[in-house]
């Protein structure tokens, strides 16, 4: 499916004047009332660390910000725990009166940079709420994942959960500086906690040393959508992400085609040297991408815009 995006431009990205200093990265959009998209955010403090706010944009012009929220909705982990050094939402999903937010949790390491797993976080909207599901994580390292998980993206599909996600399979050291490599995997669920992973990536890498993360599905008839973000890792100019693309009619076997993502770096700008963590909203007869620019969000977050081929 080649569909074409129009970029929109520039949205946000913080000041550095409050809680939050730099970035702008792995935007998930929800609807929160008729005229307001939230767009939930990863930004990071004085420490380099991650972790989620939101901005409020209009939604009939999301380039329009309504609201802006300067703390973080979750606090770090505790020491010791699993995310004590980041957070980084990944996707929400509405299950019952509650909302559910899939998370990364950071863990600095010392061999490596860091381990990172997948946590939940439970939106409780009358009360205007956030709070941890549990103090451990949903899927870590195991038998099965003995690197990483991360970048867990999640639906409820025909009465069960499915969740696409990053595993790792390598840590590189090109210059002495540790580099994981890793792709997406597949993994179900009955009630969004206990997961059974399918144990084997359903992306494939295309090249040695390739790096895959951030996937985001849409469901288009009987096709799975797949768009997510691609790089390399040995030099700096290797590791600028751009947006690959794939197709699938089951959701686990998978065909790629980064040619058809139909948006790439602009020539100058926010998102000239990298575009990444594309999320997406429909809207109408219109469907909005949010991406992230320069510096896996540095550069801040914007949008594009194509015509709502989910119809």
């Amino acid at each position: 499916m080649k569909i074409t995006w129009q970029k929109r431009g520039f949205i946000y990205c913080p000041s550095g004047e409050g809680y939050f200093k730099t970035h702008a990265a792995r935007s998930i959009p929800y609807r929160l009332n008729e005229e307001t998209i939230r767009l939930f955010l990863s930004s990071r403090d004085s420490d380099d660390r991650m972790l989620p706010t939101f901005i409020d944009l209009r939604i009939e012009d999301p380039s329009q910000i309504i609201n802006k929220c300067d703390a973080p909705l979750v606090e770090l982990g505790r020491p010791g725990c699993f995310d004590d050094s980041g957070v980084t939402l990944g996707s929400i999903v509405d299950r019952d009166s509650k909302v559910l937010l899939y998370y990364t949790g950071w863990k600095r390491r010392r061999v490596v940079s860091f381990e990172l797993s997948i946590g939940l976080i439970v939106w409780d909207k009358k009360l205007d709420s956030f709070r941890r599901a549990f103090e451990g994580p949903i899927l870590a390292q195991d038998t099965k994942h003995p690197l990483l998980v991360a970048g867990p993206f999640v639906v409820a599909d025909r009465g069960r959960f499915k969740m696409w996600y990053c595993s790792g399979t390598n840590w590189r050291f090109p210059d002495g500086n540790a580099e994981p490599i890793y792709t997406v995997f597949y993994a179900e669920s009955d009630d969004g906690i206990t997961w059974t992973p399918l144990n084997r990536p359903v992306i494939e890498y295309k090249f040695a040393g390739e790096v895959v993360t951030a996937p985001w599905v849409l469901k288009s008839n009987d096709k799975y959508l797949m768009w997510y973000s691609t790089r390399g890792h040995e030099t700096k100019l290797a590791k600028n992400y751009t947006i690959g693309f794939a197709e699938s009619d089951d959701g686990i076997s998978w065909t790629r085609l980064d040619e058809q993502a139909g948006i790439s770096r602009s020539e100058s700008g926010w998102d000239s040297e990298m575009i990444c963590y594309p999320a997406f909203y429909p809207y109408e007869d219109k469907i909005y991408m949010f991406y992230s620019g320069n510096g896996v969000g540095r550069g801040g977050v914007g949008y594009a815009v194509a015509d709502n081929f989910l119809r």
